[in-house]
């Protein structure tokens, strides 16, 4: 856990909403170990220990599907099924102790208890006894133990966008499109039942597919499918039924191409928003995560000048050197540096840029200095050497 989480969960207060709706600060009994439940639940070694064991299951349900596995080992599959569900059920309340009112709000939390309640419901009606009443009933309740293999939805966060783009889609869109797909099938319904089915000769009507308004809507679902519509056809034109090919034709344009287009495009759409909020979304985490981290480092570094200063007017400290020492001792790579009061004052900058124009003039003088106290020293050597050699 990072610093700034250590912090801000050291700081933080409980609320508690009295009936007339104010909020007072009131600090739980257990705040420690709660908040270390609450680590736990949120962690990632935790939701993968969750997800393996959903895994581990949905392989184990598989297994014993197979009479000859199921009957040799019985006890085993017993066992991991209770061991399952005891870790399913750990897992509930660990989570309903870290957030007991923030656990009801999300729908992903309540498919999941109620996916643990009807396993409880099939232990409670297996003690009961038989009847065949129960029998029925324990046999869906353990078909419906497969719903577990859904929960991983509740684990991976691009699964939930996924199934929220296609509920989001189904709710507002799909419905009207579905109305209008099958007011459009009741039309052609009605129609073929007329063309194809209304006459009483068996050679000229096929009153198996189009003789009732049910049989027909059943066959204008399989031109919406396009499965088995050549079978439907072929009956029409062994009975050489005028206008049929037309009729196939123009409701698969309609039924299928663009209903069935026009839902796609309505799913692609949804699925493309919702990415886009949801990359959005961690786009705005990430940077109030760095905005917290940022806000605690500059926090911290003001509180450590803030004591230092105290312990320099207490006399701890022999000068203003040794504070800054002392300070700079403090001080990591990746904390962040204050720089709002140092360089945005324009005097600041235009000075700085004067001192730097003085201090390169001065190394260009200084360096030229160097240059002609060198060549005279040359000279001087030269000299000397001259008068020493005779020449």
């Amino acid at each position: 856990m990072s610093d700034t989480e250590s912090v801000t969960g050291s700081v933080q207060d409980e609320l508690i909403i009295d009936d007339e709706g104010t909020q007072s600060k009131c600090v739980r009994p257990d705040i420690n170990f709660h908040r270390f439940v609450v680590r736990i639940t949120e962690s990632n070694w935790f939701n993968g220990f969750i997800m393996i064991t959903i895994i581990m299951n949905a392989l184990t349900m598989a297994l014993e599907t197979d009479h000859g596995l199921k009957v040799r080992f019985f006890m085993v599959f017993d066992f991991l099924d209770e061991l399952f569900l005891g870790i399913y059920t750990l897992e509930f309340i660990l989570k309903i102790y870290a957030e007991p009112i923030k656990y009801f709000y999300s729908s992903y939390n309540l498919f999941d208890l109620f996916v643990l309640l009807i396993s409880y419901v099939q232990i409670l009606l297996t003690n009961v006894g038989g009847g065949g009443t129960n029998l029925n009933a324990l046999r869906t309740l353990r078909a419906l133990r497969t719903l577990r293999t859904l929960r991983t939805v509740s684990l991976v966060k691009g699964l939930q966008v996924l199934v929220t783009a296609l509920i989001d889609t189904i709710r507002n869109s799909v419905v009207n499109v579905v109305l209008l797909l099958l007011l459009l099938m009741f039309l052609f319904s009605i129609m073929g039942y007329y063309i194809f089915g209304y006459k009483d000769s068996e050679t000229e009507s096929d009153k198996e597919h189009w003789g009732d308004l049910g049989s027909a809507m059943l066959s204008l679902f399989n031109y919406v499918t396009v499965e088995g519509w050549t079978d439907l056809q072929r009956e029409l034109d062994i009975r050489n039924i005028k206008g049929s090919r037309l009729y196939t034709i123009l409701f698969i344009f309609l039924g299928h191409f663009i209903f069935t287009n026009v839902f796609i495009g309505l799913v692609i759409m949804n699925i493309h928003e919702a990415t886009e909020n949801y990359r959005r979304e961690q786009a705005i985490e990430r940077e109030q995560i760095v905005q917290r981290k940022k806000e605690y480092m500059i926090q911290r570094q003001h509180n450590e000048v803030r004591q230092m200063l105290e312990k320099q007017n207490r006399g701890h400290y022999k000068d203003f050197y040794d504070m800054v020492k002392e300070f700079q001792s403090t001080l990591r790579h990746d904390d962040y540096v204050i720089s709002v009061d140092l360089a945005t004052n324009l005097t600041w900058v235009e000075t700085t840029i004067t001192s730097l124009d003085h201090m390169e003039n001065t190394s260009y003088r200084l360096q030229m200095l160097h240059f002609e106290m060198v060549n005279l020293l040359a000279m001087v050597m030269e000299k000397k050497l001259k008068e020493r050699y005779g020449m």
